[in-house]
């Protein structure tokens, strides 16, 4: 008389196992860095943003803003009103440097990049912006902002 197995060998639920613990060894590190990598792209986008209203008020007034503040806010003299706050980065609410050499700081809130920063710097009164410096990691920076 001959039986018939049913169900699975406890070597063969172990290899399954060992074959997903494996696939997620590899794709949890993986996933991780493209949230972080996304969430930076929020910084980059922030930045990015002020650029022209940076330029041009720097062109009309030969100075840059002293503050940059809420869109909601009311802006006195010598203040900027913009986006400076996103659900993963804030922008200093200052610039560094005198016109026509400036720069905007982006700071990571939240996330594995938490408290890096990304620069926008300018050398020429906003007509060009570089993003190659700060101090967020190369492999979640974009393209754009690699050195």
């Amino acid at each position: 008389m001959k039986t018939v197995q049913k169900g699975f060998t406890l070597i063969e639920l172990m290899i399954v196992v060992a074959i997903i613990g494996i696939l997620a060894a590899i794709a949890i590190p993986a996933y991780q860095d493209y949230i972080t990598r996304s969430q930076v792209s929020e910084a980059v986008t922030l930045g990015g943003g002020l650029k022209a209203p940076l330029s041009e008020y720097g062109a009309d007034k030969n100075a840059w803003p002293t503050a940059l503040i809420a869109p909601d806010a009311t802006a006195q003299p010598n203040q900027l009103n913009a986006t400076i706050i996103g659900k993963y980065s804030t922008v200093a609410s200052t610039l560094g440097g005198t016109y026509p050499t400036g720069t905007v700081t982006v700071t990571m809130t939240t996330g594995k990049a938490s408290g890096s920063t990304l620069l926008y710097t300018t050398t020429n009164g906003g007509s060009n912006w570089d993003c190659t410096t700060g101090t967020i990691e190369q492999k979640y920076r974009p393209n754009a902002c690699k050195p």
